[in-house]
């Protein structure tokens, strides 16, 4: 039996990354809105002034894991916390 042909297109990538946020928001009852609300998690890291550092550390960390064991859903969760700083982000004039 041949196996499933994945969906390799950015659509599909953004829709993973977009799910993998809200659910683990979600989940960790951080919001109860969608990937774009308001975030308890953003709120309280912005207070105690780590956030960026976080966002950081989150991105690395699942980088190294995806070194050592290649799978899509890291790739999701460091697509997610860049859309968080992306976000978060005002560019230098």
């Amino acid at each position: 039996m041949k196996a499933p042909v994945r969906d390799k297109t950015f659509a599909a990538f953004a829709a993973a990354v977009r799910a993998s946020c809200e659910e683990h928001a979600q989940r960790k009852n951080y919001t109860n809105s969608n990937v774009d609300g308001e975030s308890l998690l953003t709120v309280i890291m912005q207070q105690i002034g780590i956030h960026r550092q976080h966002c950081i550390a989150e991105i690395v960390t699942k980088a190294i894991e995806y070194l050592k064991t290649p799978r899509r859903v890291l790739l999701e969760k460091i697509a997610g916390w860049a859309f968080i700083l992306w976000r978060e982000t005002e560019d230098a004039q």
